[in-house]
């Protein structure tokens, strides 16, 4: 038995199964939810490279898988990404059945799942881009509607995102071709620009950024809260193992000043582009980008300090995110239009959805006493000691989108002549008020919630 067989093979066959059983949707949901929490609770408490005793039987839990003469390795360092993210594909696939998506949602966020996390696992690292586009066109099924063609922002997702393989794929192979002779600084130099151009567009940094959006437009909110939850998060963590393990590029004098001006034109930008911004779907879009541009950050301060921030975000991020399309998917549901038009005063008709809809946008804004602010609290403390100008810059930026938030909260609690009611129904409102404490609680008491799961950070690849 080893890890990549318990993380990755196992939940990709079970999603197979899972695909011939879409009738049978509670089932479905059960086996989805029951799956995700074993194995968060297997990264969480089993220690990889050990024993597992049960009764008179012993099982060692080996760490690496050999495919083909490539190997796939799942160590200790791992364990806090397993569980994290088979932790919020608990939560998502929980809340499938509230939102109304398809049926095939389960197999193939499960299979997604599955790849991704081969992705993370994969030796040598080249292949991992490979993996990550055969995610992308595993998720392409989730968009389609029978009968209806694709979106512009699809099709947008689909380009971009397949394009950044050839890339990272031909500057791995440049890469690869100049260890031999490291003073060739014109290769070298091909190779961190096809590189860095192959990130960009897998993390939709600026200008290839358009496609969010957009594809928040076209699809539902709760499919588009799923992908772009995951799918950014994978990458930037591809991205951070890819600096930790060159040194030549992690000791470069231009990493830092590239990945801060990248940072903060992205946090500026989407804080200027979401104040202008009417649409709740595109500022689910908006807030994705925004902690993008955060992450990015936090990875050009290459400290320790700073990575952990970026580790700790992702909870926060993910759990606003979750609640995001929650509500927004209540709304679509229920033939409202998420704009500002169409959600005037609809604090009277859904106080829960709406409650949701501002406490997840204040959250990712840094709003205290949400979960976004410890971490957008320790980035800016460490960005003001290093560069107080990028500091002010991303502070403007975190304002700006503040002040969408505030724009659409004036919006929705606009007084009308209509009395209270809850167009909620009891399952979704008790998700929606879990996900309101779960923000608050992270929020009220980050050191708590990161003091639990701090036993999960000792083995992190920290920029070595």
């Amino acid at each position: 038995m080893s890890t990549p067989v318990i993380f990755i093979v196992f939940p990709f066959a079970l999603s197979l199964v899972l695909y011939f059983l879409q009738k049978r949707t509670r089932l479905i949901i059960a086996i989805g939810i029951a799956t995700s929490i074993v194995l968060m609770l297997f990264a969480f408490f089993q220690n990889f490279g050990a024993v597992w005793k049960i009764g008179s039987v012993s099982i060692e839990i080996k760490t690496t898988l050999a495919v083909l003469g490539r190997s796939f390795t799942l160590g200790n360092q791992d364990k806090y990404f397993l569980a994290f993210v088979y932790f919020f594909a608990a939560i998502w696939f929980g809340g499938a059945h509230l939102t109304r998506v398809s049926s095939r949602f389960i197999p193939f966020g499960l299979a997604i799942i599955s790849i991704l996390t081969a992705a993370l696992a994969v030796d040598p690292f080249l292949y991992s881009a490979i993996l990550v586009e055969i995610a992308i066109l595993v998720s392409i099924p989730l968009f389609l509607i029978p009968g209806n063609p694709p979106g512009r922002g699809v099709l947008r997702y689909l380009v971009f995102q397949s394009l950044a393989m050839p890339l990272i794929l031909f500057g791995g192979w440049l890469l690869g071709g100049i260890q031999a002779s490291p003073s060739d600084t014109a290769r070298l130099l091909q190779a961190v620009l096809f590189l860095g151009i192959g990130f960009a567009m897998w993390l939709a940094i600026f200008p290839f950024q358009s496609w969010i959006p957009q594809l928040t437009m076209d699809i539902h909110p709760f499919v588009s809260g799923f992908i772009l939850g995951m799918f950014p998060v994978v990458t930037m963590l591809i991205m951070l193992d890819f600096i930790s393990g060159l040194v030549w590029l992690r000791e470069s004098q231009y990493l830092q000043p590239v990945l801060s001006l990248v940072g903060t034109i992205m946090v500026v930008s989407t804080g200027v582009w979401a104040a202008i911004e009417k649409d709740g779907r595109r500022l689910l879009g908006c807030a994705v980008l925004l902690e993008s541009g955060l992450a990015i950050l936090a990875v050009s301060l290459q400290s320790q300090i700073s990575v952990l921030t970026l580790f700790i975000s992702f909870i926060p991020r993910m759990a606003a995110l979750a609640l995001m399309a929650l509500s927004l998917s209540i709304f679509s549901n229920n033939g409202i239009v998420p704009d500002l038009n169409h959600l005037a005063g609809m604090i009277r008709k859904f106080p829960f959805a709406s409650t949701g809809l501002i406490i997840s946008l204040l959250s990712v804004a840094g709003f205290p006493l949400l979960g976004g602010f410890p971490v957008r609290l320790a980035l800016l403390e460490q960005l003001a000691t290093l560069n107080p100008i990028i500091a002010i810059w991303v502070l403007l930026g975190l304002v700006a989108f503040l002040y969408s938030v505030l724009r659409m909260l004036l919006q929705i609690s606009k007084p009308e002549q209509e009395g209270w009611s809850s167009g909620e129904s009891v399952p979704q409102i008790i998700y929606l008020v879990i996900g309101f404490l779960v923000l608050i609680i992270l929020g009220v008491f980050p050191n708590f919630v990161s003091g639990q799961i701090a036993p999960l950070f000792v083995n992190l690849p920290i920029l070595r």
